[in-house]
């Protein structure tokens, strides 16, 4: 597995807007006042990407279409 961060996923299909602006907020605060750095399958900040990339993958498997490759890996990293 690869120590790099996973990337925030750009796509927001199924995501509503609240959610996203929602997502921001926590993603922020934990960037702030969250622990101290963590290796990758324990950051919370890491996780909170995880389940959007995963959100985003659901999505798309539901519509019948095909996600970015980004998507993809973002969402097999922590699983």
């Amino acid at each position: 597995m690869s120590d790099a961060p996973l990337p925030i996923v750009r796509d927001t299909t199924g995501l509503s807007r609240g959610y996203r602006v929602l997502w921001r907020l926590k993603y922020l605060g934990l960037s702030i006042f969250g622990p101290a750095e963590r290796t990758i399958e324990t950051s919370p900040r890491e996780r909170v990407k995880w389940e959007r990339a995963v959100r985003v993958l659901r999505a798309h498997q539901a519509a019948g279409t095909t996600p970015d490759a980004e998507t993809i890996q973002a969402a097999a990293r922590l699983s």
